[in-house]
């Protein structure tokens, strides 16, 4: 069926259907972008940037361009999100209801990375364990394992940790997970190709069938690291991609392009992989090549040498440290020496040479295992994906580390964190770019057969620029933008609020605006009506204090982010407290100011209480820093604003979710009307009342009730 035909199928079949003039405009510049594809051609005519408000409809509008111009091309469909949640609401809600109601048929599937399902021989291997380990039947593990087992054996569970029959705790996880480098393959009694119990690999395997995929952009991000159709079952070159909360995907690229590891933590995990190639049940029994294991052992007793050596060079140059942080840019600090880099070099080629010696006797084990039951060589084999996955952050790390190109759109950034652990110094070593503008440009944008990148959070007033840069899309030419009209009544439906604060949340001010703050919540919180407020802080401390300062009848109101397993269980708890006619106030941080819908009567009232700026210098920030200005640009300008800009609007997001939601936004930051660049993020705002009105909390909640 054609796009028109497949929406009127969905406009008889869905009761109440509500036509979008914006949600039929986004469909419109989707479809224009992905039916046009030159393969030859890979200049940004096939990749659109459109920022659509919440309730144009944006889900319904990419699927439906997405998988119709997706079978026209006989090319698959990637949907890509910031999260697992907003993953499963695809997965559970959105696609079901399309298939549903459009007549459409095809077959869509959900691709999460290995560590969020169980491992059947892992959680085998655990049990043995914990039925003689006395500390596990004492804290019930051994009885969390049974339960486990149990459920997953009568098929009452499919595995996805995200769906397990019990809370699976921190410890709990290594104990049913394996990573990649510990993984047995086709070579596990639990996974073989014609009949596997395996939930990773049966959902891989399912995947390869399927013409729509719902991933995450952490998963997206290692696909491409490892060159593209190895997490995934296809290259980008053979699918139409949908990035959904874009304004999120730099961010999500940065961590996909970087490694840490601990220095002396490593050093220990290094010597440990060494004796372990070193036993002569490993050499012998095992591998029957001496000579292999022996050079291995050189080069990781070489690795080691070199760790311990940088070890020893950051602490005799403790005094370089800048509030535990020593940057190792060579541009940025002189303390940086020659003995540095050199020790860098080795650490890169003794890391990578053992890397691939240990990929070798992974493969000498997995042949043995394949070749006959082995428990011996499948034991070892655990042990050495452990301690593969150590070299394996070492060696990326120190490819990071080496790398000298420093250019505007790669911005390479390399340091240290001092850490302390029960009065033992550790050091942390991170290296990455701060910039993915050409990483993204020649793994993605140049090689995905075409791609909409979508958020209700992408222009800056009217600009994309900001967003392109983060992105590289300002390096292709022809890349099409599209700004959508809200279908939100904002300045019937809401009201902005900026209360007059003697003080502003600055250092010099701080102790002055918190006491401000927590005497103004207590008044405006001070309400009985069953409807939610949300109160966001961008500091912990800060919500803590706030917290504390509050009445004790009001603090019994409040439900803190900090005190919740999940947000989810604290978003259940909110409404029904609200449900119970009672009013639910949340105290959150970060994770609330955007992705989370609370409409109607759960969330009247949207409280900032400081504007979103980025305050902790971190050592990527640094970096990034350094690069704007060496371009002779303006940091605060270029890069703080606009991110702060993004947030903010993604907070005052949360008030008004449909058309019928009433309700009031204040942000306690007196700046934003007093400074001069207060003006760039009030124009940026939705178009809500300024004019005060202090009833109109209580007004609208009037009008939702009836």
């Amino acid at each position: 069926m054609t796009i028109q035909q497949t929406y009127q199928e969905i406009t008889a079949n869905i009761p109440n259907f509500q036509t979008r003039d914006s949600q039929l405009e986004m469909v419109e510049v989707i479809d224009e972008c992905f039916s046009s594809v030159e393969d030859e051609l890979k200049d940004g005519h096939n990749i659109c940037l459109i920022e659509a408000p919440t309730g144009t409809g944006k889900s319904l509008a990419y699927i439906l361009a997405g998988i119709v111009n997706a079978r026209r091309a006989d090319k698959k469909f990637v949907i890509s999100t910031a999260t697992k949640t907003l993953q499963g609401q695809l997965y559970n809600k959105d696609l079901p209801q399309f298939i549903k109601h459009s007549g459409e048929r095809f077959i869509y599937g959900l691709a999460k990375g290995r560590s969020n399902y169980l491992c059947p021989y892992q959680l085998e291997t655990s049990l043995a364990d914990a039925g003689v380990d006395m500390i596990a039947q004492v804290d019930k593990t051994n009885d969390k394992l049974q339960q486990i087992a149990k459920e997953f054996n009568k098929r009452k569970w499919d595995g996805d940790l995200d769906n397990a029959p019990i809370q699976i705790e921190s410890k709990l996880k290594p104990l049913i997970t394996i990573d990649k480098h510990q993984c047995l393959g086709y070579q596990c009694s639990f996974n073989q190709k014609d009949s596997s119990e395996c939930p990773f690999y049966q959902n891989r395997e399912f995947q390869k069938s399927c013409d729509v995929i719902v991933t995450n952009h952490s998963l997206l991000m290692a696909d491409l690291d490892n060159g593209g159709g190895t997490v995934l079952p296809w290259k980008p070159a053979d699918y139409f991609l949908c990035v959904d909360e874009a304004h999120n995907f730099p961010g999500y690229a940065i961590s996909g392009f970087m490694g840490q590891f601990e220095l002396k933590q490593s050093i220990g995990l290094v010597n440990n992989a060494a004796k372990l190639i070193a036993n002569p049940a490993t050499n012998s029994y095992i591998l029957d090549n001496i000579p292999l294991c022996d050079e291995l052992v050189l080069k990781a007793d070489e690795l080691a040498f070199a760790l311990d050596k940088l070890y020893q060079l950051i602490r005799l140059n403790r005094n370089v440290f800048d509030n535990g942080v020593f940057i190792l840019n060579d541009y940025l600090n002189t303390a940086i020496t020659q003995d540095i880099k050199d020790i860098f070099m080795e650490i890169a080629v003794s890391s990578g040479d053992l890397q691939a010696g240990m990929g070798k006797i992974q493969d000498k084990l997995k042949e043995k295992i394949k070749n006959a039951a082995d428990y011996v060589s499948e034991a070892n084999l655990l042990k050495l994906g452990f301690y593969f996955s150590s070299v394996e952050s070492i060696a990326t790390t120190a490819n990071y580390l080496i790398n000298q190109d420093n250019s505007r759109y790669n911005a390479n950034a390399r340091w240290v964190e001092q850490k302390l652990f029960n009065g033992n110094e550790e050091y942390l070593i991170t290296a990455g770019v701060t910039h993915v503008g050409n990483v993204l440009v020649n793994k993605l944008w140049k090689t995905v057969y075409a791609a909409c990148l979508t958020s209700a959070t992408l222009a800056i007033g009217e600009r994309f620029d900001y967003v392109k840069f983060q992105l590289g899309l300002n390096l292709l030419p022809n890349v099409k933008t599209k700004k959508l009209a809200t279908s939100f009544n904002y300045p019937e439906h809401s009201q902005l609020v900026i209360p007059q604060f003697r003080s502003a949340p600055e250092f010099t001010t701080r102790e002055i605006f918190q006491k401000e703050l927590s005497l103004y919540l207590s008044q405006i919180l001070n309400y009985t009506d069953a409807y939610g407020s949300l109160v966001l802080f961008f500091n912990r401390q800060q919500l803590i204090e706030t917290f504390k300062q509050l009445p004790v009848k009001l603090q019994n109101r409040v439900l803190l982010q900090t005190e919740f397993s999940s947000n989810q269980k604290l978003i259940s708890e909110h409404k029904d407290t609200i449900d119970g006619a009672k009013p639910s106030i949340i105290f959150g941080l970060n994770s609330f100011a955007e992705g989370v819908d609370l409409p109607s009567k759960y969330c009247m009232h949207v409280i900032v209480t400081k504007l979103p700026f980025d305050t902790h210098k971190d050592p990527q920030n640094m970096v990034r820093e350094y690069w704007v200005k060496a371009e002779k640009g303006n940091y605060f300008m270029d890069v703080s604003l606009p991110e702060t800009c993004i947030k903010l609007i993604q907070a005052v997001g949360r008030l008004i979710r449909n058309e019928k939601d009433y309700g009031q936004v204040t942000i306690c930051d007196n700046r934003i009307a007093l400074k001069q660049y207060g003006a760039v993020l009030l124009n940026a705002l939705p178009e809500f009342n300024r004019q005060y009105n202090p009833d109109f909390i209580k007004q609208a909640f009037a009008k939702i009730k009836h």
